[in-house]
């Protein structure tokens, strides 16, 4: 088999693989007919890391309504009772008519007390919520980076699907087509036209194809239920791929790359927000040097007694407001320290962008010129197809006037299958290729 059925199929192993491990099973029976963009919704409706990574941005959305939080004051209730087993004492002078010690309170204490405080200055709330909501933009971009990731492999493999149902097609055709010349090479030597010989090579071709024809029908049908359990489809329900995906973006022209392709990027994305992060998180450094104030106040409600005769309980109420003012004075050098750290992440950050940015450029104008080329390979093989199914009629004639032998009939047929392949091939390259292109720009479809 000259065209690459096995990497196709490995390749798409590998991918419905990955994806068979993030999709809920469901059996479905109903004859489905999908086109590309059907089947890109489905698989990320039912993709469980979509919904993992849509889970975390609504836990990183309540996160800052967490940091926000801070921004409201904090009420606390809580109450005592106290049994004095020995009553606490104070000593006396010894002037005093009480003697040297004296003792105080009751055997019973009883208090309940409501507390409050509100930051009224504390820079960190501020640069907090700043910072949870600068998270929760991140995990937004690695959504957006699976779902990109998930749309290039789903195209892949249903563009490798409809590649491999037309390769069966192609061995499919060529077997018919050698039946067909034995049909006619047996009626030939039945009337002495041909020797037992042409007849017997003749046999030999069919049954060279079919061995080919099984291992196609095998790999496409292993693939495609692949592809349905990927989609949530049950492996027993029809399913029909539209085959005029292929001629469509097979005759669009090449994008222009975009100038800003880096900002759909979605790893360079996130390479800006973490260096707005990293930012957010030195101004905390240095907001920690900043005094806070805060203001709170209390109410106690309290009494003591001997006993237990709670209605002739004298109760007193106390309450009191203030301000507290926190000022940092030292810390042993620890800010400057963070400050360093923050500073030397910033660099590691700005390498890592430029690196990554290289690397990307490189794989976009390698994508280019795999396009370029596979779109030659497609014309070249596309008039290959042509000559081949032209030169395949006349070496037919030939041999059934007796011009031509077996041996010239059977290169002709084969020269025509594998053009057919060829053909294939060279879409599949330039599939490939476009499909790689439109992951680095960021392209969902």
């Amino acid at each position: 088999m000259k065209v690459n059925l096995k990497m196709i199929l490995w390749g798409s192993l590998f991918i419905g693989f990955f994806l068979l491990c993030s999709i809920e099973l469901k059996s479905q029976n109903d004859t489905l007919r999908l086109t590309l963009q059907q089947a890109v919704d489905r698989a990320i409706e039912q993709n469980l890391l979509q919904q993992v990574s849509s889970l975390e941005i609504e836990r990183k959305q309540a996160k800052v309504q967490e940091y926000m939080a801070a921004l409201y004051p904090t009420i606390q209730g809580s109450g005592s009772y106290t049994r004095n087993i020995k009553k606490p004492v104070i000593f006396m002078p010894p002037e005093s008519p009480f003697g040297p010690t004296l003792k105080i309170g009751s055997d019973n204490a009883y208090s309940g007390s409501l507390t409050f405080s509100l930051p009224l200055f504390a820079m960190n709330v501020y640069e907090s919520i700043k910072l949870g909501k600068m998270d929760a933009e991140l995990s937004v971009e690695k959504e957006r980076e699976n779902r990109i990731n998930l749309t290039a492999n789903v195209r892949n493999t249903y563009y490798n699907v409809l590649l491999l149902q037309q390769t069966v097609q192609v061995y499919n055709r060529s077997y018919q087509n050698a039946i067909e010349n034995l049909k006619n090479i047996q009626q030939m030597q039945a009337n002495g036209l041909v020797s037992e010989y042409d007849a017997i090579r003749a046999k030999v071709q069919v049954d060279n194809l079919y061995p080919n024809l099984l291992q196609a029908e095998n790999i496409y049908q292993n693939l495609l239920n692949i592809f349905k359990i990927v989609l949530n489809i049950d492996t027993d329900t029809p399913l029909v791929l539209d085959e005029t995906e292929l001629l469509k973006v097979q005759l669009e022209e090449l994008d222009t790359i975009p100038s800003t392709w880096y900002h759909d990027n979605p790893t360079l994305r996130q390479f800006g927000i973490n260096r707005r992060l990293l930012g957010i998180q030195k101004q905390m450094i240095r907001n920690s040097n900043i005094p806070i104030l805060a203001a709170f106040g209390s109410y106690t409600y309290q009494t003591q007694a001997n006993d237990f005769k709670f209605g002739d309980y004298n109760w007193v109420a106390s309450s009191a407001i203030g301000l507290q003012l926190s000022v940092p004075i030292f810390k042993g050098f620890s800010m400057r320290r963070q400050l360093s750290q923050a500073e030397i992440g910033l660099r590691q950050l700005d390498l890592q962008e430029a690196y990554t940015r290289n690397n990307l450029e490189a794989q976009i104008q390698n994508a280019k010129n795999a396009i370029y080329t596979a779109i030659k390979k497609v014309d070249a093989a596309s008039g290959n197809v042509e000559l081949s199914q032209k030169g395949y009629k006349i070496a037919q004639t030939r041999y059934n006037t007796g011009q031509a032998t077996l041996v010239e009939l059977n290169d002709a047929e084969n020269a025509m299958m594998q053009a057919r392949l060829n053909l294939i091939q060279a879409r599949s390259e330039y599939l490939n290729a476009r499909n790689e292109y439109q992951k680095i720009i960021g392209k969902t479809m």
